[in-house]
């Protein structure tokens, strides 16, 4: 049985996968023609909530065993800055302009300073949950406030699409964000359940098997999308995508899991990961406000420090306890 859900697994995961994101990616842009806005806001608001549904549902169906919430959100955030904008930047260099995108980028800074704030209490719970929330309602209002009408979030380039586009129904634009977040969820369970299978095939240790699970599966979703967002030079969604994942991710996904219950924040989670993460988010903020836009170089720099990470977990076995 293994072997044959390897064999439908993983090209189904795949397929379900491209798909998915092609459909999220062209939904989000022909939503933000439709409304009158950037893709950059609908990517913010919209993608990025898609993309961290399963972060979410993890943390509301995970009261049984609270330390995968805090695992998720963290594992999640160091993921997407090291493998999702480090993959789309290596596809293509995300150019982004620092003085556009200055609240949002120091918001996720915010964000993941905030979550390790309040872990250091020791115990993440319903207080920290309301006050993560709370943060999340402001961020929502000062980037709506911000962004509402603002001229400066337009390039300046006419959109060939942008006629056509505008034509499509909202029905359709929000049919295909909503098709794209289902094969994307429905793909990374695929994938990952029959890479799972595969590694077990191999004699590969469990261990292991959860650092892929929590290399691959934790940012599928925004993987993908920001590959394909990159390849399509559909830079504002690749940058708002992954800032939009990490903020929601810290403030609601979290937010939500420990507002109810009291989730224990072990003592190899609050001196490394949190940490790591930290040190994602300032070198993600370093180099787009250095040179407008995260090169190539970059991008394998945020590939090899997250892989460092991975493998720092995997010779010392004890940095895992609350993580796998």
């Amino acid at each position: 049985m293994g072997v044959s859900w390897i064999l439908l697994g993983i090209p189904l995961g795949i397929v379900l996968l491209y798909f998915g994101s092609e459909w999220m990616v062209d939904g989000a842009k022909k939503t933000a023609i439709r409304l009158g806005v950037t893709p950059f806001l609908v990517g913010l608001t919209v993608v990025a909530m898609g993309s961290s549904a399963p972060e979410v549902i993890t943390s509301l169906v995970s009261s049984g065993n609270p330390q995968i919430i805090v695992r998720n959100i963290v594992g999640s955030n160091i993921a997407n800055i090291g493998l999702a904008i480090g993959l789309a930047a290596v596809v293509s260099p995300i150019i982004c302009r620092f003085d556009g995108i200055r609240f949002e980028m120091f918001s996720m800074l915010a964000a993941v300073l905030l979550v390790s704030l309040l872990s250091l209490t020791g115990t993440l719970g319903p207080i920290q949950g309301a006050v993560l929330l709370a943060a999340l309602i402001i961020f929502i209002y000062l980037t709506y406030k911000l962004r509402r009408g603002d001229p400066s979030e337009s390039s300046g380039e006419e959109d060939p699409e942008k006629e056509g586009s505008g034509k499509t129904p909202a029905w359709k634009c929000l049919l295909l964000v909503a098709a794209g977040m289902a094969f994307l969820y429905l793909g990374a369970r695929a994938f990952i359940e029959g890479a799972v299978e595969l590694a077990g095939v191999f004699g590969v240790s469990d261990l292991m098997i959860g650092l892929i699970v929590v290399a691959i599966g934790v940012c599928l979703p925004e993987l993908c999308i920001c590959v394909v967002a990159a390849y399509r030079k559909e830079n504002e969604l690749v940058v708002s995508n992954i800032v939009g994942s990490v903020v929601f991710n810290s403030f609601f996904a979290l937010g939500v899991g420990v507002v109810y219950t009291e989730v224990p924040v072990t003592h190899y989670t609050m001196v490394f990961h949190l940490p790591v993460m930290i040190m994602m988010a300032v070198l993600a903020l370093i180099m787009v406000r250095s040179g407008n836009k995260v090169s190539r170089p970059q991008g394998a720099a945020l590939i090899c420090v997250y892989s460092v990470y991975i493998l720092l977990m995997a010779l010392f076995p004890e940095l895992t306890q609350g993580l796998i």
